[in-house]
């Protein structure tokens, strides 16, 4: 090949670099709890994380999320606010409270008066972000990138510093 009149040989490389010994570095996959007392959005949410990668673990109401979450506690927490038994605000304050480093999404769909606040007592209860339903997929996956993608900088920082 001839560039500004002088010959230049190309040297083709055949075949990529291997990448075989990062293998071994893959981290560990996020685990989510899902506390929801909707059945079939409590199954969207979890099959739409499973496809995605997330481990899921499901829990019907606010009892039921702590108890599993004191069993295995989730790299995120996904919360519904109105529910019977332990309303998601109650919910957030006790995690919080127990685990201060949990990460809590609140949802809710608050379009009638007397939801309204529900994401804003959310926050005051120690959400760290808050999605109003109907949540659109794509919305909550890029949350829940940003989320992990925070965390793991957070961590390597622990671990640099």
């Amino acid at each position: 090949m001839t560039i500004n009149g002088k010959t230049t040989r190309l040297h083709i490389v055949e075949t990529a670099p291997s990448t075989a010994h990062l293998a071994g570095f893959r981290p560990p996959p996020v685990h989510i709890l899902v506390i929801e007392d909707h059945d079939d959005t409590r199954d969207v949410l979890d099959i739409l994380l499973r496809t995605e990668g997330y481990e899921v673990a499901l829990a019907s109401d606010g009892a039921d999320g702590l108890d599993k979450y004191r069993q295995r506690p989730a790299d995120i927490v996904l919360v519904d606010i109105f529910m019977p038994r332990k309303n998601g605000i109650d919910t957030i304050r006790e995690l919080m409270g127990d685990f201060p480093d949990a990460v809590c999404i609140a949802m809710s769909a608050d379009g009638d008066p007397l939801r309204r606040n529900a994401l804003e007592f959310a926050r005051e209860a120690g959400a760290r972000l808050t999605l109003r339903k109907p949540i659109e997929p794509w919305v909550l996956l890029r949350t829940l990138e940003g989320v992990v993608a925070g965390r793991r900088s957070i961590a390597r920082l622990s671990a640099a510093g």
